[in-house]
């Protein structure tokens, strides 16, 4: 088999190669190029005829300037005049003039359309032709447009067409004629017939001479065969043994490989030429150095774990075992390899995480309080040494910067050390100079994990804590929270900020699997879980975000990268893409400035893609310039959302009015922000229409009372838990935006509602039980998927479902179907 692929990839293909490399040649370039060389010349041809009507009406218009004849003699003598002028084989291809509202002034096959207003004609596929006529000359003055029009003087036979248009401005007309693409398809058809006889011609000379020339090497090939054969017979024994073997086997004589079993190279991916040229440490983690001295001992075999290193780079977790043999006077040696599955993989740190993670998740819901500090204080004039004399006899590591009883800021021995020490500045200065303000604060009553969250997001070292009057209570560093707290949600989040490459990344993401399905099966509320979700996500992204900037240097102008759709709700489950945009400066805009914008964007999109997040399959991500764009363009696209409000607009809408700011300026995106609730609120058809997409869930449930699934007529019964969960995020969002409140998580967006008093408790308490049980299923089917060595999906058997689930889902379906007839009528009795 090595000799036959020998033989054809060095003769054979390369002549294969040759006769497919002339034939596509001929298809991919020539035809493609004299195809656009007939169509420019036909285009070249229409725009020379157009040009010759446009100068006869010229000649009217002269004689009309120089008061020979009236404007409106002129106009019609021009008329009767390009109406009779034909051309073409069968003298029946003409010209048409309209003007620029548009208007039919002269078309001579269609005398009925005639003074008729041309806004709202289509041709036979619904597209505005005269309208774009008038876009083109417009824009360019003269142009082409392409549509479907009557064949000449009939009227049953409709076909392409395509159209010179050129503007006689003095008059506001617009001449036009046009060529029927049918007529140079004909001609194209021709030329291909033409070259395509030509290239199997030549093809086939080409083919007898690699007939004989694969002859005569065949004979060659042959020969060579039968003086190695001798040589094949002497390790046949141990061919015959590794490729029997059920596991992956190597044959390794003399640091080389010399055979391999069909078993590993499907395990591997690499082909049996390949792994002949790969040295051990090529296929596996582990260097032949270091298994090489486990043998001198005259010892026959051992096993150890290690990693594959396959094809597309990917680790397998391989168990290998290795057996010295004899072999033509000297040894070898047999290793086998046998995969460890993923499935025992994910269990592996399943077991590994979820302790660590169970352990910590009763600390993390434990209130801050007794790790609070008492205040220390002192004045703003006070000199930055006598405040580290101060911490050092307090034995605290902390000032808060008073003035007149008013809590300017806070000062900490790092700002000290960094601040004034590091770079040599005066100790006698006033330590306002070098304090951290304004300070950030948080309740005594916040949990550690909420705590944890506020020092990440907000960058600081220490959070001044409040009472339930919102008195300042307090300290509380992020060293005292890390000394107690040695969990994995912590070190994740850290993990990420000392992180260097996007390789780096990926290894933590793929940690996250593990950790959802620990706190989807220890918390019943699921906001934490998605908001942890959520913000892992987030710190990635910023981190990316950050690499390329070091790649492409510092933005031109000030911007904001945001993330839509169920990021920007912070309701990321374990089945999720990419859905972002990038606003950036107005002042600042033009070509250069996009193009920076769109290579970073690219860079974050390939990066996050590579880690796990897949790319949007509908194109909403920064990297498509329809979505990178100044601030101006983004009210522009809302605006047109909310005033023309069809199914398209809807979608886009519902996707982006959800945005958050991931890493940027906020004033750019609170500036959108407030024009979309402006233009939401003052719009109620636009309410009215996004109200109405909520009537387009479809209950599991039949008619006598059963769930059969989302897909009546599939033998598989399943139910959708994205589709159930979307009714409820529609219903939020246009509430939301009905009453003016700018969160975008669901279950906030309720909360909210209830505490403004739009809905009622009862109400309040069922769609957020509702909402919050049908996520934890979500999560942990897909969790479990996942461990399972699975594709996470967000659909779930109703063999997986137990007696109770199924009954409360059916509740949850009878809440749902009357969400649409709610919010509807909501919204129309309006004022």
């Amino acid at each position: 088999m090595k000799n036959n692929r020998s033989f054809y990839l060095g003769v054979v293909l390369p002549s294969s190669l040759a006769i497919i490399l002339f034939i596509a040649s001929i298809q991919v370039f020539f035809i493609p190029f004299f195809e656009k060389a007939i169509m420019d010349d036909k285009k070249e041809m229409i725009a020379e005829l157009t040009n010759t009507a446009w100068s006869l009406i010229s000649e009217y218009e002269s004689e009309y300037a120089d008061s020979t004849i009236s404007l409106q003699e002129a106009q019609q003598l021009a008329k009767e005049r390009v109406a009779q002028i034909r051309y073409g084989s069968e003298q029946k291809d003409y010209f048409w003039i309209i003007d620029e509202k548009p208007t039919m002034i002269m078309h001579p096959y269609r005398p009925e359309l005639i003074g008729t207003d041309l806004n709202n004609y289509y041709d036979a596929n619904g597209k505005k032709l005269f309208v774009e006529a008038t876009k083109v000359v417009k824009e360019q003055n003269e142009g082409f447009i392409d549509y479907m029009w009557q064949w000449k003087d009939d009227s049953t036979k409709i076909v392409p067409k395509l159209s010179s248009v050129k503007s006689f401005e003095p008059w506001g007309w617009i001449v036009g004629t046009g060529i029927y693409l049918d007529d140079v398809e004909e001609e194209i058809k021709a030329l291909k017939n033409s070259l395509l006889i030509i290239s199997l011609i030549i093809a086939f000379i080409i083919a007898l001479i690699l007939f004989y020339v694969v002859r005569q090497s065949l004979g060659i090939e042959l020969k060579r065969r039968n003086l190695t054969a001798e040589l094949h017979k002497s390790r046949q024994k141990y061919v015959t043994l590794v490729e029997a073997s059920n596991e992956g086997t190597l044959m390794f004589l003399n640091e080389s490989i010399i055979f391999s079993n069909a078993k590993f190279r499907t395990l591997c991916g690499f082909s049996q030429e390949e792994i002949s040229h790969k040295k051990l440490e090529e296929l596996f983690t582990t260097k032949w150095e270091s298994i090489h001295p486990n043998f001198k001992d005259n010892t026959k075999s051992f096993s150890f774990e290690s990693s594959l290193i396959c094809s597309d780079n990917i680790l397998k977790e391989v168990i290998i075992s290795i057996s010295k043999v004899e072999y033509a006077d000297t040894y070898g040696y047999i290793i086998t390899t046998k995969e460890v599955s993923r499935k025992e993989v994910a269990e592996r740190e399943s077991d590994k995480l979820s302790g660590e993670v169970k352990t910590s998740l009763l600390l993390m819901k434990q209130p801050i309080k007794h790790l609070v500090q008492s205040i220390a204080a002192c004045t703003a004039d006070t000199s930055i040494q006598m405040a580290a004399n101060k911490m050092s006899r307090l034995k605290k590591d902390f000032l808060l910067v008073k003035q007149d009883k008013i809590i300017l800021g806070i000062v900490t021995n790092k700002d000290v050390t960094k601040k004034a020490v590091a770079k040599s500045s005066n100790l006698d200065s006033p330590v306002a100079s070098i304090m951290t303000a304004p300070i950030c604060t948080i309740s005594d009553s916040a949990s550690l994990h909420e705590a944890l969250l506020s020092f990440t997001s907000q960058k600081v070292s220490h959070l001044v804590t409040t009472d339930h009057d919102n008195t300042i209570s307090g300290v509380i560093s992020y060293e005292s929270i890390i000394s107690i707290q040695h969990n994995t949600l912590a070190y994740l989040l850290l993990e990420i900020e000392n992180t260097n490459t996007v390789e780096e990344l990926a290894i933590i993401h793929n940690k996250i699997p593990t950790l959802i399905h620990a706190l989807a099966e220890s918390n019943e509320n699921t906001y934490d879980t998605v908001a942890f979700a959520s913000s892992i996500s987030d710190r990635i992204t910023r981190k990316i975000i950050e690499f390329g900037i070091e790649t492409y240097g510092p933005a031109p102008c000030k911007y904001v990268f945001m993330v839509v759709g169920s990021e920007g709700r912070r309701e990321q489950t374990l089945l999720t893409d990419q859905d972002n945009g990038l606003i950036y400066d107005d002042a600042h805009s033009n070509e250069k400035v996009q193009e920076y914008f769109l290579e970073l964007a690219n860079y974050i999109s390939d990066s996050l893609d590579q880690i796990g997040y897949n790319y949007c399959k509908g194109g909403m991500m920064a990297c498509n310039p329809k979505w990178c764009q100044p601030l101006s363009k983004w009210k522009a696209y809302f605006s047109s959302w909310v005033d023309e409000p069809d199914i398209e607009r809807l979608i886009e809408a519902s996707t982006f009015i959800d945005f958050r700011t991931i890493y940027g300026d906020n004033q750019l995106s609170d500036d959108l922000r407030q024009h979309v609730m402006n233009l939401a609120q003052s719009n109620n058809e636009f309410l009215l229409k996004l109200a109405e997409m909520t009537s387009n869930f479809k209950s599991p449930i039949n008619a006598f009372g059963n769930l059969v699934g989302n897909d009546h007529t599939s033998k598989e019964k399943t139910i959708d838990l994205k589709t159930i969960l979307t009714p409820i995020v529609k219903y939020s969002r246009v509430s939301a935006l009905k009453h003016g409140i700018e969160t975008t998580n669901t279950t906030e967006r309720i909360k909210a509602l209830y505490e403004a008093g739009k809905i009622s408790e009862d109400f309040y308490k069922d769609i957020s039980l509702a909402y919050n049980y049908v996520m934890k299923i979500r999560l942990k089917n897909q969790s479990r998927l996942i461990q399972a060595g699975e594709h996470p999906v967000n659909t779930i058997e109703l063999a997986e479902l137990s007696p109770v689930e199924k009954n409360f889902l059916k509740s949850i379906f009878q809440l749902i179907n009357n969400l649409s007839t709610s919010i509807v009528s909501e919204i129309k009795n309006t004022d």
